[in-house]
């Protein structure tokens, strides 16, 4: 509860420092960028004149903080998460940004799970956009169902800006390791005989994920919607996902025991079955829609999303999933 607080002191430090900041620029820059793409940038957090803070806090079921959809249909989880995150985004186009993510888990409120991710976003060319990050995962428990199966994720994105759709191409890469414990207590039948079967199997997996996205986008723009230092971004994107999974699992009890008695499968992860290998071959994974709206007044931003993703492979899990987060915040 420590770094709670801290997350709530810094943020409303943060807050009465901003609230009270004039800077005269803001007008001028809002109203020459009225009809104009900038604006549209600005809003959506993807450019800006000068360096900045982002402070925000969200909620929803998202485990993880970066926009690589690839990784995030990995996950199985549907609690509620409460994400609060602070970001630096130099006019240069680097930037840093550290998340924390809270949840009540066995009657207990506690951040589970850290991230941070250091990237760099090009906006300036004339033909693409280009964006690239980085994000590291530091879990408290190794066991906990929760926290991400991946630690590290490099993500690269290409967004042309011509055309009206722009179309745009994703390559990332994903590598872990997590664990289960799974408790076996179970009765069966061998030679006419009933035999009580109690272990305790402790999984090791370890997971490495490669994708390839082709995205289709656009964003529409509306501004001075209440005000004169207003304006809203909705961009509807729709991804196709391929690329290949690996799994390799071990056990701390036999393998002949965990196969012939365990019926418990390792749910970590949304598609996963209980063998040695899974998925080791490069495939069209599922389909997405990106739903992101960003509402901007003055250094306040209002950013619902929604993911909804649908599995192409064969499967005995749900193949829909919806994944959703809404932060609040501020730009100064």
């Amino acid at each position: 509860m420590r770094t709670l607080l801290f997350f709530f002191l810094a943020g409303l430090l943060v807050f009465s420092k901003s609230f009270g900041q004039t800077n005269p620029s803001d007008k001028q820059i809002m109203d020459s960028l009225l009809q104009n793409d900038e604006l549209l940038k600005l809003i959506s957090g993807l450019d800006r004149r000068a360096s900045y803070f982002r402070i925000n806090i969200g909620a929803g079921n998202k485990l993880y903080s970066n926009p690589d959809n690839a990784a995030e249909s990995l996950q199985s989880s549907n609690q509620l998460i409460i994400s609060p995150t602070v970001a630096y985004y130099h006019k240069s186009g680097l930037g840093i940004s550290f998340s924390g993510y809270l949840l009540k888990e066995n009657n207990k409120t506690d951040f589970y799970q850290y991230s941070l991710s250091p990237f760099y976003n090009h906006t300036k060319g004339k033909v693409a956009d280009a964006a690239l990050s980085y994000t590291h995962y530091f879990e408290k428990d190794i066991y906990s169902s929760s926290t991400s199966p991946i630690q590290n994720d490099f993500f690269g994105t290409l967004i042309f800006k011509k055309p009206w759709f722009k179309p745009g191409v994703s390559v990332g890469y994903s590598f872990g390791t997590y664990h289960e414990i799974i408790n076996i207590d179970t009765i069966v039948r061998i030679a006419n005989q009933r035999l009580h079967i109690k272990y305790i199997d402790t999984t090791t997996i370890k997971l490495s994920s490669f994708s390839v996205i082709g995205t289709v986008e656009h964003s529409f723009g509306f501004y001075k919607i209440f005000s004169k230092k207003d304006g809203l971004a909705f961009t509807p994107r729709f991804s196709f996902i391929t690329g290949i999974n690996s799994y390799q699992v071990s056990h701390k009890s036999t393998v002949t025991n965990y196969n012939s008695f365990t019926k418990k499968s390792l749910r970590r992860v949304r598609h996963f079955e209980s063998s040695e290998t899974v998925n080791d071959k490069y495939e069209a994974q599922s389909l997405g829609l990106d739903l992101d709206l960003n509402y901007m007044v003055g250094i306040f931003y209002f950013e619902p999303e929604l993911y909804l993703d649908y599995y192409l492979p064969q499967t005995t899990d749900k193949r829909f999933s919806q994944i959703f987060n809404v932060n609040i915040g501020i730009t100064f």
